[in-house]
């Protein structure tokens, strides 16, 4: 008998066609199984192995051995004059047929959920991408799938016609068990596209997918095993996917990814320092050693140098430093920015970095430069927020700036910062209940910097209790306030505000504690409330640094009389605030007059 016909009589060919399908469909179970628990990747590989390892066993015991009625024989030992080798190929005909069938069914549900076909999909032009899940084994990798999740967030970003809710809006939701459509309904999108990452050693394995948040239905879903080398190209092919998914709502072109640095010690500098930059105050300096050390390793990483010098004229902000210091930074800010721009003209971060420090100089140049780094970046909720907050530091100029707060804060409407900068636009404009309603929003999400107007407001109307309570939301454990106690802090600006401490005894304590050293606001802030115009343009005058800041809280209802005081004319002076007055108006068509007061301003359209 010929080798081929005994195997056949043998049922080897049955035993084999079932094993190999048995052993793709544990594969498959076990991949799906494994993924969604974060197993390490060397399960998988163990169990795959094994796989194999079976099909030679399979084989050899399906010509060694039989299934017999009477159970499991040698070959030797059956009986050939019976019909037993017919009834034991029938038996495992029907077992094949059954696991093909089971086999085709996963097939064809897995390729639905692969599908990239839209089929009734919305056509609202608009995706969140959500913050993707860490699967590795190391939680410290967090931030790497953070990072490649924001990263392909910009690139939808930068893709004509299709909306992207901003990155610390979509990004709030990470660990949440937020239901998706819930999810879709405060970020104002369609779709949402979420997924994980697992890192171990130097391979990635990426896996999205890309639902429509009205019907809560996959439209499209992959997983991708690679080098981290090749980490760009799985973007770009992410991204591409989700074009063609979305293609009859959104007609998006084709997609492209250039890696912006060869060094994936440096990429992965730059995601951990992005990280940081996002989540602003103390994290600040951790971010820019990070981005420090990245464009180190890579002078010609063009992104990374941006991001370092936001960070740096960030941290000017969020952290207590004297005027010396603060020049220094800046100066090193520049320089950054400066240099990303050399390598790459597009970094619209850089110009908007590099138009904020001229702004402080030259408030004019400065609008004009962020509004260049926004036609770059027609989707960057910070730097559209940015560019309207100079505007309205500069006087009010609510036309132009409240629109574009109100575009920022759509774009990205969890942000602490958008809501709180949109609050003052609000009340400089005379919606006192939208205003306090989104500064107490911005305190929420963790921007306590918003609660100064609204502690002013409060004042101002006669909600004494109101503005005690919101004081304390002015001293937080954030980084800035790190030398200060906190407790004590509050306690004196509850005196201050019910006005049982004298502007002489404030003076005092200013003058006998250290914890107020540098912070000038403060002194600035609490000299307004108490009505000392006097020591607090002295105080505002003395300030080199950070002092523009503070006409934010004076183009309030509060603030008319700081706004009409004599005094405010040397501010406005040393703010280089004349010429973008006489170009663009006065604040609320403020009239510069004299009389026995002397040289101010009057404001008899100030708002209410």
């Amino acid at each position: 008998m010929s080798l081929f016909n005994e195997l056949k009589r043998r049922n080897v060919f049955r035993v084999a066609i079932a094993y190999l399908v048995i052993a793709w469909l544990l594969a498959q179970v076990a991949d799906l199984a494994f993924d969604n628990f974060g197993t390490p990747e060397w399960v998988t590989k163990t169990v795959l192995f094994l796989l194999l390892l079976g099909f030679p066993l399979a084989v050899f015991f399906a010509w060694a051995f039989e299934l017999t009625p009477e159970g499991l024989k040698k070959e030797k030992d059956v009986d050939r004059s019976t019909s037993i080798t017919s009834h034991t190929g029938r038996k495992l005909d029907y077992s094949i047929i059954v696991l093909l069938v089971i086999a085709l069914g996963y097939f064809v549900w897995e390729s639905r959920l692969s599908d990239r076909t839209p089929v009734a999909i919305s056509a609202d032009t608009s995706v969140a991408v959500l913050a993707f899940e860490n699967m590795s084994p190391d939680a410290e990798n967090a931030f790497f799938a953070e990072g490649i999740s924001e990263e392909i967030l910009n690139v939808l970003a930068s893709v004509d016609g299709l909306r992207v809710a901003s990155r610390t809006s979509a990004f709030s939701f990470a660990n949440s068990d937020t239901p998706i459509p819930d999810i879709a309904s405060q970020l104002d999108v369609a779709h949402i596209l979420e997924g994980s990452v697992r890192k171990q050693g130097t391979r990635v394995r990426i896996t999205a997918q890309l639902i429509d948040a009205g019907s809560d239905t996959h439209l499209w879903s992959e997983s991708y095993d690679r080098d981290l080398n090749d980490i760009f190209a799985v973007q770009e092919e992410i991204a591409a996917a989700i074009s063609e998914a979305l293609m009859g709502a959104l007609g998006m072109g084709q997609i492209t990814v250039s890696a912006p640095t060869d060094d994936m010690a440096a990429y992965e500098l730059f995601l951990r320092g992005r990280q940081l930059f996002n989540q602003r105050a103390h994290a600040l300096e951790n971010s820019i050693a990070d981005l420090q050390a990245a464009v180190g390793r890579d002078p010609e990483f063009a992104e990374a140098w941006s991001y370092l010098a936001a960070s740096l004229e960030l941290h000017t902000a969020y952290k207590l430093m004297s005027a010396a210091t603060a020049k220094v930074v800046t100066r090193q800010a520049k320089d950054a920015a400066d240099r990303a721009l050399a390598l790459d003209p597009n970094q619209a971060l850089a110009v908007a970095v590099l138009g904020n420090i001229v702004e402080k100089t030259d408030p004019q140049e400065g609008i004009v430069m962020l509004d260049r780094a926004v036609e770059m970046a027609p989707n960057n909720a910070t730097i559209i927020m940015w560019a309207a907050g100079a505007r309205f530091i500069a006087g009010a100029y609510l036309d132009e700036a409240l629109p574009m707060f109100e575009r920022a804060y759509r774009l990205d409407p969890l942000s602490g910062i958008n809501n709180g900068e949109l609050g003052v636009a609000y009340l400089a404009a005379g919606r006192r209940e939208l205003g306090h309603q989104h500064m107490r929003r911005a305190v929420e999400l963790g921007y306590p910097y918003a609660a100064d107007v609204e502690v002013l407001d409060l004042l101002w109307t006669g909600e004494i209790d109101a503005a005690v309570e919101a004081v304390k939301d002015l001293y937080v454990d954030d980084g800035y306030y790190e030398s200060i106690d906190i407790e004590r802090s509050r306690e004196i600006g509850a005196k201050v505000l019910r006005r049982e401490i004298t502007s002489d005894e404030m003076s005092e304590i200013f003058a006998s504690t250290d914890q107020y050293d540098g912070d000038y606001y403060t002194r600035v802030y609490y000299y307004q409330v108490l009505g000392d115009f006097d020591r607090m343009f002295d105080v505002w005058l003395a300030m080199d640094w950070e002092y523009e800041f503070m006409t934010r809280q004076v183009y309030t209802p509060s603030g008319r009389a700081v706004m009409e005081h004599p005094r405010m004319l040397e501010v406005a002076e040393k703010l280089l605030l004349f010429p973008v007055w006489e170009a663009k108006g006065y604040p609320f068509n403020c009239e510069r007059v004299q009389d026995d007061i002397g040289d101010h301003l009057s404001c008899p359209n100030w708002p209410e």
